[in-house]
């Protein structure tokens, strides 16, 4: 991993690299949100990554779809364990950054796009269809609500698995539990991993959810393991809180 220049420029605001040379961590930001931190071989130190990543392997089938690229390191981690990866980034600098200092294979595919139009337009059906896309710290309106439902179930084989990354603000924030609840008016099964606290992530897992286990951690960063680890272990699957 090379030191990068810190700024760069793109109309969806401007995205600041972080380079730390005593950890050889890799920090992408951009509009105040955080989006990827990887160590020196582009693992990510981002415990939720890591939950994606081991709920993603628990799925029979390789074809991967993923909404949102940032760093790309969850693409890179899928990618080395075999997956097919398609990701989808309306912003063309991030795929460009994700594939100069992040490391992110020449095999995965790279579709530049909004992500719903991609998911109502694709002929391909995927077998784990992964949303991680912010502005910010905050889901793209579009990519929430009832068409955004819909269009998920498009995709996915009949074995497959949506999971969606959740930035949530505080303790009673609901976001986690509307898409729950969305996901679940248009029929698909649906389980909620937390963690603890205010500011976190949450994941919500739609489709073939049921035998799913708590993700552990498969790969070590090389910096903060026991960081990312504990982090990883508070996450929980909980009840889907009633929406009022």
């Amino acid at each position: 991993m090379r030191p990068p220049p810190s700024k760069h420029a793109s109309k969806y605001g401007v995205i600041t690299l972080r380079f730390r040379k005593r950890s050889r961590t890799l920090a992408y930001a951009q509009k105040g949100g955080n989006q990827s931190t990887a160590d020196c071989n582009g693992v990510s130190l981002d415990a939720h990554i890591h939950a994606l990543y081991g709920l993603a392997l628990q799925r029979p089938g390789k074809r991967v779809l993923m909404i949102g690229c940032g760093g790309g390191t969850l693409g890179t981690m899928l990618a080395r364990a075999g997956r097919q990866v398609s990701i989808v980034e309306i912003d063309p600098v991030s795929f460009r950054l994700a594939k100069r200092y992040f490391g992110l294979p020449p095999n995965v595919a790279c579709h530049l796009g909004d992500g719903l139009a991609f998911m109502q337009k694709t002929r391909r059906r995927y077998d784990v269809l992964i949303v991680d896309a912010f502005r910010g710290e905050k889901i793209p309106d579009h990519l929430k609500g009832a068409t955004f439902s819909e269009a998920v179930g498009r995709c996915l084989r009949a074995e497959g698995v949506a999971l969606v990354n959740v930035c949530l603000e505080r303790k009673s924030d609901p976001t986690a539990d509307r898409i729950a609840a969305e996901f679940k008016e248009t029929g698909l099964a649906v389980r909620l991993l937390d963690s603890p606290g205010g500011e976190r992530n949450a994941i919500v897992l739609a489709g073939q959810v049921r035998h799913l286990r708590r993700p552990k951690l498969l790969i070590p960063p090389r910096a903060g393991e026991k960081l990312t680890g504990k982090e990883l272990r508070a996450m929980h699957f909980r009840r889907r809180r009633a929406i009022r």
